[in-house]
């Protein structure tokens, strides 16, 4: 057998042939450099450090390694393998019931080390405990575990079935059903093992941030460095139980647009099910090399209080280079050329022998700037600053104030949010007269604002339970409202509508949502009732009425408004002076120039940004005498002067009584 830890003599004869390219390198493309020191010549497997990765482009497509003389040498970029191997379809699945159990028998068809087992299940909501077991033959069985949960509960579950790298060609998954009834499994995958799989290292990354929103935490991740493959995201807690679902996103600008793109999904839980010890999973596989310092991670809380984290611990999976040293001596990586492509070297297909083959293992120095670099024309680093813009027309603008320069975050407040137009087109930040391009970021978050609930009994319908919530403005984009309620038995349709005030004086009332409010004692009542609501209110009253029938009323402790959170992203200096415009319907939609240096804003860490004042003042313009009026006062103040117009022409017109 060949000896895989030597190469073979074809890969030999290769790389007797394979010290240099006799290619010609301007070395003042390169942004930077690291020297890697071999002691001895042959095959090398040069790690790279997170610092290179992050100075290199993505993909590592613009690393270069040189000689002492400077000549180009070939290298192998091994590619970090996944951490979920692929799903494999077992040889045989079988589920049978036992009065109290339901078992699952897997036969596997392979002797090989097994990762995990996957199950599927179209059940939307259950929570069994299982015990694992593996057998060689059928017959003769080993126990795992007891107790581990499997789960799908409020959009988190757990389906998966660690095997702990054993090999085995029987597992049997025995779910206890004496307290619930049996869930139905389709089948079953199984996901082999990877006995090469390297240890996962740390990176260096903190919480800069967290932000509570309407059932939902938001950690900001700082990470030291960029284009570096995650592997796993660790949770440090003290919470005795608890069952979250993560995602982990990255900002990104799609069609003139900041938003957010989801990379991972998963399932954090200490849980302890059927009397057994508490079993437990703090990390979520990520598999990613985002191309940004930031992660943002969401807690989905739903109707639970927001869980306490002391760490979220991020780790990755080493990555090298495989390159052949013809003689020891001093070697030279360079990295950061974004105009450069990837190299072709001629060494794929003996990517498998190389990797395989025996190495000595070197780390470059640290990275250091290259003397020769030529800095190019760099349009991130030109100031921000659209075109002049008369503001005459917009009725309402606030003054800006910062903590420090650099990119800025500003979130709408109630004011804004309710004056500015739906597709927020009429935004302006002026600087001296001049605009500021922005990007405008709608992430899918919600706040809670809390309102005042009054009684407002009808004496007329003594059954009829009505309340009145006052709003701090009106137009306000509310998205629902969420109810608590200390009744502990219920069943009620419950209505939500606004009296609206037509032109002529007329009051009608505006129906925004009808649900039907259910609460049964003993099934894990929640915290609070969501409503969603059809549209946006248009004044800053509304009113809750439901009719109790031959039932006690019920009650209403409290209530909140939810509306969707918008955030402005730009670039300012801790001393300018930027003001925000709006209010003006006829406003056009804004065009900048912004998308050339997107990735790089959203990328950078951000300063929050604060408006100044709580009401928008009226701007001041000689423009148009009317701005400000509202249409209907507008229409009847036109309307009384044409009629005055018209008394005074026919008083004019009519006949003079005759002299006495």
């Amino acid at each position: 057998m060949k000896n895989l830890l030597r190469p073979s003599r074809k890969l030999a004869t290769l790389l007797l042939a394979w010290p240099g390219l006799a290619l010609a390198l301007n070395h003042g493309d390169w942004k930077f450099r690291q020297s890697v020191d071999v002691a001895t010549p042959g095959l090398v497997r040069l790690a790279l450090p997170p610092e290179t990765l992050d100075a290199a482009q993505p993909g590592a497509a613009d690393l270069r390694l040189l000689d002492a003389s400077g000549q180009e040498l070939s290298y192998l970029r091994e590619q970090p393998a996944p951490l979920l191997r692929e799903l494999r379809r077992p040889k045989n699945f079988s589920a049978t019931l036992t009065g109290t159990a339901t078992q699952l028998t897997i036969e596997t068809g392979t002797t090989a080390a097994l990762q995990s087992l996957e199950l599927d299940t179209l059940h939307p909501h259950f929570l069994k405990a299982a015990r694992v077991e593996v057998s060689p033959d059928g017959a003769n069985w080993t126990t795992l575990g007891a107790g581990l949960p499997l789960f799908r509960q409020w959009g988190a579950e757990a389906l998966r079935v660690p095997l702990d790298g054993k090999p085995a060609a029987f597992v049997r998954v025995t779910l206890d059903d004496f307290r619930s009834e049996p869930v139905v499994f389709e089948r079953a995958w199984v996901r082999l093992a990877d006995p090469t799989e390297p240890a996962l290292v740390p990176l260096n990354s903190r919480i800069v941030r967290r932000e509570e929103f309407a059932g939902e935490s938001i950690l900001t991740l700082a990470l030291d460095s960029r284009r570096v493959p995650l592997a796993r995201l660790e949770f440090s807690t003290a919470e005795p139980l608890f069952l979250r679902r993560v995602s982990v996103a990255v900002r990104e600008v799609r069609n003139g647009i900041a938003g957010e793109r989801t990379l991972a999904t998963g399932t954090v839980y200490r849980l302890a099910v059927e009397g057994a010890p508490a079993r437990e999973q703090l990390s979520l596989a990520v598999d990613l090399a985002p191309d940004t310092r930031e992660l943002l991670v969401h807690i989905h809380n739903a109707d639970s209080p927001p869980l306490a984290l002391s760490d979220v611990r991020v780790l990755r999976q080493p990555t090298w280079l495989i390159f052949s040293a013809p003689v020891a001596g001093r070697f030279t990586l360079l990295s950061g050329n974004t105009a450069v492509r990837a190299p072709r070297y001629d060494l794929a297909a003996f990517a498998r022998e190389l990797q395989r083959a025996g190495a000595n293992s070197v780390t470059p120095g640290a990275l250091e700037p290259n003397p020769g670099y030529r800095t190019p024309e760099a349009l991130a680093e030109i100031p921000l600053t659209g075109s002049a813009l008369d503001v005459t027309a917009w009725r309402a603008h606030k003054p800006l104030q910062f903590a420090t320069g650099g990119v800025q975050e500003l979130e709408l407040d109630l004011d804004v949010l309710a004056r500015c137009r739906a597709d927020f087109a009429d935004l302006r930040l002026l600087r001296a007269g001049l605009q500021v391009p922005y990007l405008l970021e709608r992430p899918a978050l919600s706040r809670l604002l809390n309102l005042t609930l009054t009684p407002e009994p009808d004496p007329k319908r003594p059954t009829v339970s009505r309340w009145k919530l006052s709003l701090p403005r009106a137009h306000l984009p509310l998205r629902g409202l969420q109810l608590t309620s200390p009744t502990p038995l219920f069943e009620r349709n419950l209505r939500v509508f606004e009296k609206i005030k037509t032109e002529r004086g007329d009051i009608y009332e505006s129906t925004l949502s009808q649900v039907r409010l259910v609460r049964v004692p003993g099934a894990n009542p929640p915290r609070s009732f969501a409503i969603d609501l059809s549209a946006a209110p248009q004044t800053d009253t509304l009113y809750l009425e439901t009719d109790n029938g031959d039932n006690p009323a019920i009650a209403l402790a409290g209530a909140q408004a939810v509306y969707p959170v918008a955030r402005l992203v730009f670039k300012a200096a801790a001393t300018d002076s930027v003001v925000l415009y709006y209010d003006y319907a006829g406003a056009v939609p804004p065009s900048y120039d912004l998308a050339l240096v997107a990735d790089q804003l959203l990328a950078s860490e951000r300063n929050v940004a604060a408006l100044i004042g709580e009401l928008g003042a009226a701007s001041t313009g000689a423009g148009n005498p009317f701005i400000g009026l509202r249409s209907g006062v507008l229409f009847w103040g036109a309307l009384a002067l044409v009629v005055v117009v018209l008394l005074v022409v026919v008083a004019k017109l009519l006949p003079k009584p005759p002299a006495a």
